[in-house]
């Protein structure tokens, strides 16, 4: 059976900004199904065990390794078919340019979820499982300049993010943001 490559949504915004959330209010809205596929998921998947590294370099290197894989699975779902929202900041350079090359010939729409510092805090704060300042240390995740489509999650609720990301992405310019950033 051969089945065509599936669409990829990616979620790009800083911790705490609510792009999980808004991911789920998505697969509520989205015709078909959709695979809400966070970094956080991959990264939980990992065991810890005695003899982990603890050294900054090696954190360093096994992280970098987790993110590989990760975008490298997200592009094994939509190769089979599989729609998927991608959960995850663009924080660092390497990121982009590693997704650029791995979803080549992908339909990537890249979302911009916005979120104000006062709010980010905040929330950061509420969920406790996240270094302090590390929403508002994220400020890479737009230097990149382009996106398809943007939203602000600091007063408009998940759903309403969702259905406004449902209503433009009908309406998404050609060519796409990565399609874009991948020729300059």
């Amino acid at each position: 059976m051969t089945q065509g490559r599936g669409r990829v949504l990616l979620l790009n915004g800083p911790s705490s900004s609510g792009k999980s959330t808004v991911g789920v209010a998505l697969q509520r809205l989205l015709p078909g199904p959709w695979f809400l596929v966070p970094v956080d998921s991959i990264s939980g998947m990992r065991s810890t065990v005695k003899g982990e590294p603890s050294d900054e370099a090696a954190i360093a290197d096994m992280l970098t390794r987790t993110r590989l894989g990760y975008h490298r699975a997200v592009a094994g779902l939509a190769a089979v078919g599989n729609d998927v929202i991608m959960d995850y900041p663009l924080s660092e350079a390497w990121r982009l340019e590693d997704l650029l090359d791995v979803l080549d010939g992908y339909d990537v729409t890249l979302i911009e979820v916005r979120c104000a510092p006062e709010e980010l805090d905040r929330r950061e704060r509420e969920r406790g499982d996240r270094p302090a300042g590390l929403a508002r240390s994220q400020t890479a995740v737009y230097d990149h300049g382009a996106f398809d489509i943007t939203v602000d999650t600091t007063h408009e609720s998940a759903e309403a993010c969702a259905a406004a990301i449902v209503h433009a992405l009908a309406s998404v310019p050609s060519p796409k943001a990565f399609e874009r950033l991948r020729h300059r």
